[in-house]
């Protein structure tokens, strides 16, 4: 399969043992049940092959929007995060494990790994000094600040990452940042602030994100030079063409990618990547 034949959204790329590895929003499902959890396999980011599906077990049977999927590696484990919507819950991230790639992920708890009776998604995992933390989105339609801010949130995990071991803290605020546009959707108006990836850099805490500016969905640069729960000062707007949810990794030549879903229109979504200079 084609990279330009897979329909993705929120895009995020593993790399292991010479190969890459695939997963994300994927599937014209994404508005309703979301992602199937498909793992795709490429030695070269165009020719994928369709290695497994990650989880198996029922246990999201009752969820819809399963979102953002991400494959981070961690204290010798695999670690599946995601995002999930039901009823009687609302929307939070799950952390699923598995020793292997070759075998199912299956739930750590069962229970939403972000705060109960927040509304969040787009959870991702970041170490830093040796302990793990979660950022995740708190989302524009029901903020906890109850004025339409869709903001960042950092807090530290547990060292198995079964649970918050803090307090979240608030890093990014989509309205007060100065470039978000205000959007509209079922009644609610807000600002975006979605999809984080962190990454260090030159001593310094790199924090990707999204949010929409004029020129629509975009992925924005912000940076920390003073910890993992320091401020995030904006850098630059890396990509504004209608383009976002990304996330870094360096390729098999050693250089650095940005890659996110673009363009932001359902079904058209594909998988874009680029050298970060």
């Amino acid at each position: 399969m084609k990279r330009k034949d897979i329909h993705i959204r929120d895009p995020f790329v593993f790399t292991e043992n010479g190969m890459y590895y695939l997963l994300g929003t994927i599937g014209d499902g994404s508005w309703g049940k979301g992602s199937d959890l498909t793992l795709f396999v490429s030695s070269d980011l165009e020719n994928f092959e369709l290695k497994n599906t990650m989880v198996t077990d029922g246990s999201l049977d009752s969820y819809t929007n399963i979102w953002a999927p991400e494959l981070h590696k961690y204290s010798g484990s695999y670690y599946l995060i995601l995002s999930a919507f039901r009823q009687d819950k609302g929307r939070g991230c799950f952390v699923y494990q598995s020793d292997s790639l070759e075998k199912d992920f299956t739930a750590l708890t069962g229970e939403y790994v972000t705060p109960n009776g927040w509304e969040c998604l787009d959870a991702t995992l970041f170490v830093y000094e040796n302990k793990p933390y979660l950022c995740f989105s708190n989302e524009w339609v029901a903020p906890v600040t109850n004025d339409g801010d869709g903001s960042l949130y950092m807090c530290e995990l547990k060292d198995d990452l079964t649970a918050l071991a803090g307090e979240p803290q608030k890093i990014v605020s989509g309205k007060y940042c100065g470039f978000s546009v205000e959007v509209h959707h079922g009644g609610k108006s807000g600002y975006v602030a979605e999809g984080p990836f962190l990454y260090e850099e030159n001593g310094k805490i790199v924090l990707l994100w999204s949010t929409f500016t004029q020129n629509g969905y975009a992925v924005v640069k912000s940076v920390s030079s003073s910890g993992v729960m320091g401020d995030y000062a904006f850098e630059k707007l890396l990509y504004d063409r209608d383009g976002g949810h990304s996330m870094s990794f360096v390729d098999l030549q050693g250089k650095r990618n940005l890659t996110f879903h673009q363009p932001n229109r359902t079904p058209e979504e594909r998988m874009q990547y680029f050298l970060l200079e």
